[in-house]
């Protein structure tokens, strides 16, 4: 069953979003480091969303869910406007982002690292960027 949230695209939310990921989770029986890395890829994809699509205008949303199939967690940020093709990037080596001092891809690097999965699947109104990441979950024995 997915679990949904909406937020407002201003950054105070995203501890909203952390929370609510983390907690589901939990529901999951998904905890430690995995727990972490979801939670750490979700909160820099939102926080993008937030910073580069909407500027932090608090009127746009955009929307998280989450859920489980077979032994994969996936995670959705659906949101309006254009896509950045995060799924075409070609992650960089983080030695090459300091050489350059440029700004950013350090976020991006770390969701192609965490998750095994990501597409961008681009609607007429919206978009929504799907993140999926396998667990090896074994049923707790009684």
């Amino acid at each position: 069953m997915k679990a949904y949230l909406r937020v407002r695209c201003n950054k105070s939310y995203l501890s909203t979003i952390r929370e609510f990921i983390k907690s589901r989770l939990t529901d999951l029986d998904i905890t430690g480091t995995v727990s972490s890395q979801i939670v750490l890829a979700v909160d820099e994809a939102c926080a993008n969303c937030m910073i580069h699509q909407h500027q932090c205008d608090n009127y746009s949303t955009i929307e998280v869910a989450i859920y489980k199939e077979e032994n994969k967690i996936y995670t959705e940020i659906k949101d309006t406007g254009k896509a950045f093709p995060i799924d075409q990037y070609e992650p960089q080596n983080p030695q090459e982002i300091l050489k350059k001092r440029g700004k950013g891809g350090f976020g991006i690097n770390l969701i192609h690292h965490i998750m095994d999965e990501i597409k961008v699947e681009e609607r007429r109104d919206y978009f929504v960027y799907k993140f999926a990441k396998v667990v090896d979950h074994k049923p707790t024995q009684a």
